[in-house]
């Protein structure tokens, strides 16, 4: 990832946002599928790269609208659209407005800029994380194995608690075999439990989800509450997440949530990661991580 891995994407919509943009041509850029491409898209912006495209389109055909004489037909045209009905169906999808009265009333109307977040990022350029966004968790029961990790070596031996769960632990839980998804959670205790002092540990529970319906056997739940997401898309296995990459990852997310003007206000004391192993591609592992928010 020297080069961060949708910025030549993104350069080739913006290059050609007047002309028919198929996907296979844009993910072509990227040396990925047109499948490959909208799930790390998706996953990292939130939208697909069809409805980025198109949104791109209409947030530029505004200045047309405005700015010149041109009819709405030859701006369809010109980005790209078959029949004035097809952009003025798009736009009034988007803007709530048709093109012409847009041009006679005047409107504000809310457009897209390219985006220029392409992922801080991570490791030898081998993963990026992507600015947090702002969800509702639905509650997660999980079902695991607790583990003390000592706050000086966390990021060399929790990626190897959470192997070894995924590769031997799970699969002595109810289920285990069959789960695609690992979870981490991370608890970090005000005190040690022996004395007064700062803890030198953090609790980590590496877990599996389990059923409501077996909610009892449940060792710890997360989730129920607003949250901050980070994405993480790395280009490699994800049994092979780094010491190095998680340092970079954690310190990035660190800076984000401990600043004094961030917004919205981050409960420090517990997060949850969230790996998909069935996403990995062959190319690309993703990763999610969470922290409930004050309300």
């Amino acid at each position: 990832m020297s080069t961060p891995l949708f910025a030549p994407l993104f350069q080739y919509i913006e290059a050609n946002l007047n002309k028919k943009i198929n996907i296979e041509d844009a993910a072509r850029t990227i040396f990925l599928s047109p499948v490959h491409t909208t799930r790390l898209f998706s996953f990292a912006y939130g939208i697909t790269p069809a409805e980025y495209i198109r949104r791109r389109k209409l947030s530029e055909s505004v200045h047309l609208l405005q700015e010149t004489d041109l009819t709405v037909l030859e701006i369809a045209i010109h980005f790209g659209f078959s029949h004035e009905q097809s952009y003025t169906r798009a736009f009034f999808s988007e803007f709530g407005i048709t093109p012409g009265k847009y041009r006679n009333e005047h409107r504000e109307l809310p457009i897209l800029l390219p985006i220029l977040d392409y992922g801080i990022p991570c490791g030898d350029n081998s993963g990026c994380l992507f600015d947090p966004k702002t969800v509702f968790l639905p509650k997660i029961r999980l079902l695991g194995i607790w583990h003390e990790i000592p706050y000086r070596n966390s990021a060399a031996l929790a990626p190897k608690a959470a192997l070894s769960f995924w590769e031997n632990g799970r699969l002595q839980l109810p289920g285990g075999e069959s789960a695609t998804v690992f979870y981490g959670l991370t608890r970090h205790p005000a005190k040690d439990e022996n004395d007064m002092m700062p803890a030198r540990y953090s609790r980590y529970l590496t877990a599996i989800k389990t059923d409501a319906n077996h909610c009892a056997a449940a060792t710890d739940s997360f989730g129920g509450c607003p949250c901050i997401k980070f994405r993480y898309i790395g280009r490699h296995h994800y049994r092979e997440l780094s010491q190095k990459t998680a340092q970079q990852m954690y310190r990035a997310i660190r800076k984000h949530i401990y600043s004094p003007a961030a917004i919205p206000p981050v409960d420090g004391s517990m997060h949850l990661e969230k790996i998909d192993t069935s996403e990995y591609n062959g190319n690309y592992c993703m990763m999610e991580w969470y922290a409930p928010i004050y309300v």
